[in-house]
């Protein structure tokens, strides 16, 4: 005979009680909904038709993150259900009238980009919110993906958070527990300051060793 476990009067111990009789439902249930049920993890995409966002937007900064013209930056970001991307969005505070703009999205250090764009720097016009298309659509399946960007403007600035510290610490606090110089690296946000790729293409591998450093400021970017 099955039993469950019920509160006690008054905020008592708790105490076993058979079950007598089948539970009865009144809607369907949903592997997905029992794991959010039971364990307070969503299985479902986040808000807005985004399968990913980097930094959820009720966690952003007030001051935005300055980028390093040139630089290649590479930014961590999580898509909890499989689904199909067609556009990454950015979002520029000042889009700094660019002169050259990629972005291409990979699972790991030395490996192939599953998606990429073409140069892109005509698509940014303005400060807010670019939707720019991947070269070709792609379907993602869940799991740990990175966003590389290198963006050539005039003080570039884009909304994200930034562990505030001194000298390397607050690398340290977005990165914990990340070395660019293991055997499998890991990262949260990092950066290049030379040599970054400025095209990509279906064979672009980026390698992620001492040449990067980690980041103390992580850009947001929104997967669709």
């Amino acid at each position: 005979m099955p039993s469950v476990l019920v509160a006690g009067g008054n905020n008592g111990p708790l105490a076993v009680e058979s079950v007598t009789s089948p539970a009865v439902f009144t809607a369907p249930v949903t592997a997905n909904a029992e794991i959010t049920a039971l364990g307070g993890v969503s299985t479902q995409a986040l808000a807005a038709g985004y399968l990913g966002q980097s930094v959820s937007p009720d966690l952003l900064s007030a001051t935005a993150v300055v980028l390093t013209t040139a630089y290649g930056y590479l930014t961590r970001v999580t898509v909890p259900v499989s689904g199909l991307t067609t556009y990454l969005d950015v979002i520029f505070t000042a889009y700094g009238s660019p002169t050259g703009a990629i972005w291409g999205l990979y699972t790991g250090s030395g490996v192939n980009p599953v998606a990429w764009t073409a140069e892109s720097h005509t698509s940014v016009t303005a400060n807010g919110l670019t939707s720019v298309p991947w070269v070709t659509p792609v379907n993602l399946a869940a799991g740990t993906y990175y966003v590389y960007q290198c963006y050539t403007g005039t003080t570039p600035s884009m909304p994200g958070v930034t562990a505030v510290s001194t000298g390397s610490v607050g690398a340290t606090v977005m990165n914990p527990n990340c070395s660019l110089s293991a055997t499998v690296p890991a990262l949260n946000a990092a950066s290049l300051s030379s040599g970054a790729p400025t095209t990509i293409g279906s064979t672009t591998q980026l390698t992620w060793g001492t040449s990067w450093a980690l980041s103390a400021s992580k850009v947001w970017y929104g997967i669709r």
